[in-house]
């Protein structure tokens, strides 16, 4: 189904404002199967099979991470077809002056303090356990986790509004506890196991908290929803049956420029 375009929102139809909000997944996630099905009729039964692999390869201060992408298309009978998409990522850490490659981070760095001595230090990489992934990437020691986030691993779920740990929009998990991402250092993350909302649901479907936000109409602009969620999801990890004072009071960290809290407090208290 295709959302209608509203004039004033640049040409974005609701559907994918509400996937920029976190609340819709409409995309491939990392290691996941997308089933995409088309109905069809006819009684006879047809198999043919495409493959397809493609290899896409980025490199970023020694780290390169590459991405196999292999497509399989089945045609059943007269016009239904299944696409499965089976992605994987991986990294590997490559010498910038020779080109060897290394499985850890902590072999390229020993093998170029050996081969290369007199050269310049290799460039900090931080390893960051996002929403069960590992990523190696390169950050200057100001960087804020959430700047990283959002800009070198493309999650942009995650929303940045004051930027000085007062509104809540930015917020993640770490280590189970909700915290402002614009607050901690991307250096300070590392070891650290952090989730955001695009964590919640599994790639194809909403979790049962983003769920429940839309069964109570916890989301108007869309904006500061996953600072929300993911509060919500802290607390509820924590304390599995609070009560109503519990969850304002988690909830109370943060903005709503909607005045929409009272929905979110009911959606949590619904899951």
């Amino acid at each position: 189904m295709t959302g209608k375009k509203k004039n004033g929102s640049g040409g974005k139809t609701r559907r994918e404002f509400l996937k920029d909000a976190g609340l819709l997944v409409g995309g491939t996630a990392i290691g996941s199967t997308v089933l995409l099905a088309a109905c069809g009729g006819g009684e006879e039964t047809t198999k043919t099979v495409t493959q397809k692999q493609t290899e896409t390869v980025t490199s970023t201060a020694g780290a390169t991470t590459i991405t196999d992408t292999v497509t399989s298309t089945t045609t059943v009978g007269a016009g239904a077809t299944v696409t499965e998409i089976d992605t994987v990522t991986e990294s590997r850490f490559i010498c910038p002056i020779d080109g060897i490659e290394f499985d850890t981070l902590d072999e390229l760095k020993a093998h170029f303090a050996t081969a290369h001595p007199t050269e310049e230090k290799v460039p900090d990489l931080v390893i960051l356990n996002v929403n069960g992934n590992s990523y190696p990437v390169q950050v200057k020691p100001e960087w804020s986790l959430a700047f990283v986030i959002r800009e070198k691993l493309g999650m942009p779920g995650l929303k940045i509004g004051c930027d000085r740990g007062e509104c809540g929009t930015c917020t993640v998990i770490a280590n189970g506890r909700a915290v402002y991402a614009c607050t901690m250092l991307a250096i300070e993350a590392e070891g650290m196991q952090i989730e955001t909302v695009e964590g919640l649901s599994d790639g194809i479907n909403l979790g049962v908290l983003q769920q429940a936000f839309v069964d109570n109409n916890a989301v108007q602009c869309g904006y500061c929803t996953p600072g929300f969620l993911m509060a919500a999801k802290a607390l509820l990890g924590a304390n599995p049956n609070p009560t109503r004072y519990d969850v304002r009071e988690a909830l109370s960290g943060h903005l709503c420029q909607c005045g929409n809290t009272n929905k979110f407090v009911e959606a949590v208290l619904n899951v």
